[in-house]
């Protein structure tokens, strides 16, 4: 496998990030998602670390193609768990408890994507900071951070009144 010094790579990402980020932006319709797809696609080709002549706009194209399919997915999968998260709420609106369930609920849905899957990962699959870290491939101390960060967020959606009666 050949290693191409940083300065190539430096000149390699200059040269062809515009055109990466923008064939994402068109296709994920996120600015904060075709960021970090772009990032994704230079670090694969990094950790690939293809022939020099092989680190083309086009190879680097067919890669950004790959990770956009992922992320379709991965909104797909968050989406199914929205519509989970809505329908267990709906069917719990029956209890006593069932205002606070759909404003937790309502809550969690204005999250960002990360904040809500660190939430859900710790309190709906009740799962250690260790494990966390191992899900979203950092590690423990950043899962802590994130989580902590996810926490204020969440308590930032709820109303003062349920914040009051300790929910968060």
């Amino acid at each position: 496998m050949l290693q191409h010094d940083e300065g190539f790579f430096a000149a390699i990402h200059r040269e062809h990030r515009p055109r990466v980020f923008n064939y994402i932006h068109r296709r994920v319709n996120s600015r904060e998602a075709a960021d970090e797809l772009t990032n994704d696609v230079f670090r694969v080709a990094w950790q690939r670390n293809p022939d020099p002549a092989d680190l083309t706009i086009a190879w680097l194209l067919a890669v950004a193609h790959h990770l956009i399919g992922n992320e379709y997915r991965r909104r797909e999968r968050s989406e199914q768990l929205m519509q989970r998260i809505r329908s267990t709420a709906v069917l719990q609106s029956r209890t006593a408890q069932s205002a606070q369930q759909h404003t937790v609920a309502e809550a969690l849905l204005g999250l960002r994507d990360r904040e809500r899957e660190i939430l859900l990962l710790a309190y709906w699959d009740d799962l250690s900071l260790a494990d966390i870290a191992q899900v979203l491939a950092c590690s423990p101390s950043a899962a802590k951070v994130r989580l902590h960060r996810a926490r204020k967020a969440f308590a930032a959606q709820l109303p003062t009144a349920l914040m009051a009666e300790g929910v968060a």
